[in-house]
């Protein structure tokens, strides 16, 4: 061992050459460049490669990326411009918000819509007129004070 060191194989610390074992992971020690580089990880596919799971306002993006990450499913969240007829969303419905898309693989798109719809159940069906004389939110459709500043269901802010 010519470079005065060794090092873990397992978490890279480096020691002097009198040690035998790492202290932080008990495996032997040995000499750098003795230990091969682990595989990068595959780079996720860019928004061309993927499917669009849901598009909507930033409170939505989040809640559904993080119910995604914790499902440990893979996904991409990025500002989605397109338009309708794009596959994208009218960012009027949502008051003019920005609007995010969430994207997976296609592989991953059937489990991905079980975890949109579980999180998005209590969210009326599109389309269901609200009873008369209520306010209902642009976004989900769930009631609102007339004089809101923000909906208490999904986030959204009323400008």
């Amino acid at each position: 061992m010519t470079d005065g060191y060794q090092i873990c194989p397992e978490c890279s610390d480096e020691y002097t050459l009198t040690a035998s074992t790492c202290t932080e992971c008990g495996v032997p020690l040995v000499a750098p460049g003795s230990v091969e580089a682990p595989p990068e990880p595959e780079a996720f596919p860019e928004i061309d490669a993927l499917v669009c799971v849901r598009v909507g306002p930033l409170p939505w993006t989040r809640a559904l990326s993080e119910t995604m990450s914790g499902a440990d499913l893979e996904h991409r969240v990025e500002q989605d411009d397109r338009k309708p007829e794009e596959g994208g969303v009218d960012p009027e419905r949502f008051g003019g918000e920005t609007l995010y898309g969430t994207w997976v693989r296609p592989e991953d798109h059937e489990r991905a819509l079980e975890i949109d719809r579980s999180l998005f159940a209590h969210f009326e069906p599109e389309g269901q007129a609200p009873a008369a004389g209520e306010e209902v939110c642009p976004a989900c459709a769930d009631p609102i004070d007339a004089e809101a500043l923000e909906c208490a269901g999904c986030g959204l802010h009323f400008g």
